[in-house]
């Protein structure tokens, strides 16, 4: 029976990683050389020595061969390869966390009864759902609808100034068609969009955006099967689109420290990396209303995290 387990880490802070195996192992070797060497004989009527490489495959492996040969008609051949083994990031992520497993040295946490047994700076372990960062998530629908929008209203742009110059036409009859045109059905919504657009809701809303993309920490979550949610302190360096498009909405396991246990009554706000977000109580409200784009219905996710949660910095998100 197989007695190992692969971990494919998604996320994964390769500086956090490396500096508890150096701790550990006195040391880190990311590359190891090994030297295989196979000997035969065999009789030859040429005498003479010499050397020859291997095929240009072989060049490529970092494979080498000699060949030499004495007078007499006996020939002795050594081969001679070089194996270089070089560590990824992932493979030293497995041999670590084997290592932690191992020794005990994880927490596994599963239900709200274990929270209270938790506490700062252990290493944990927690399987669920990831579920990312709702705010973040909303900001970034109501940016494509807004584009997706602006697209829309150039068409409409141009149906009203054709129809403005249709009816200051020289020609009586085009200016009547003009004014027997039906209105674009999608005039009305332009309007609310253009007024929206320039609203200071909007501005905020782009504010904060931008804030986040450009914060060097995000917050995403992870909620177990027992409702327990996880608040990922996750590093921009190693988060990014594609490693959240892969982790959206499916179930992975989290290792990392503990940074906080949130207690009854409090909460974590996810705009906290924005302007808005340190405003409290106030910021909270904003949030969850300002998801009204004309023509769209948002659904409005709480960008609060309360009890019972935990704070992770997480070393891996895997699966």
């Amino acid at each position: 029976m197989v007695d190992y387990q692969l971990a494919h880490p998604l996320y994964l802070d390769v500086q956090m990683m490396v500096s508890f195996l150096a701790y550990l192992e006195g040391g880190v070797y990311l590359t190891s050389e090994e030297t295989l060497q196979r000997e035969k004989s065999r009789d030859n009527k040429v005498g003479g020595s010499g050397k020859m490489k291997l095929p240009s495959l072989g060049a490529l492996l970092g494979l080498e061969a000699s060949l030499n040969a004495e007078n007499g008609g006996h020939t002795g051949e050594t081969a001679e390869t070089r194996v270089a083994r070089h560590h990824t990031a992932a493979s030293l992520f497995n041999g670590l966390y084997g290592f932690l497993r191992e020794d005990g040295a994880i927490k596994v946490l599963e239900s709200r009864e274990e929270l209270g047994n938790v506490t700062p700076g252990e290493f944990v372990k927690l399987s669920g759902r990831y579920t990312g960062n709702p705010l973040e998530e909303m900001l970034a629908m109501t940016s494509q609808i807004m584009a997706y929008m602006e697209e829309m209203s150039q068409g409409v742009e141009g149906t009203r100034s054709q129809r403005s110059a249709n009816r200051r036409s020289g020609n009586p009859q085009t200016r009547e068609l003009a004014d027997q045109q039906e209105p674009h059905p999608l005039e009305e919504v332009i309007d609310q969009f253009r007024q929206f657009d320039q609203s200071i809701e909007m501005r905020i809303l782009r504010k904060m955006k931008e804030e986040l993309e450009s914060s060097p920490i995000h917050d995403v979550v992870l909620e177990t099967s027992a409702g327990v949610k996880a608040v990922l302190t996750v590093a921009s360096e190693y988060y990014d689109s594609a490693v959240a498009e892969k982790l959206n909405s499916g179930d992975f396991v989290v290792l990392g420290k503990v940074t906080r246990v949130l207690r009854e009554g409090e909460s974590i706000n996810l705009s906290r990396r924005t302007v808005m977000g340190k405003m409290g109580e106030d910021a909270e409200s904003f949030a969850s209303t300002m998801t009204s784009v004309p023509g769209f219905e948002l659904q409005s996710s709480d960008p609060v995290v309360r009890h019972p949660a935990v704070q992770i910095l997480p070393m891996a998100i895997f699966v």
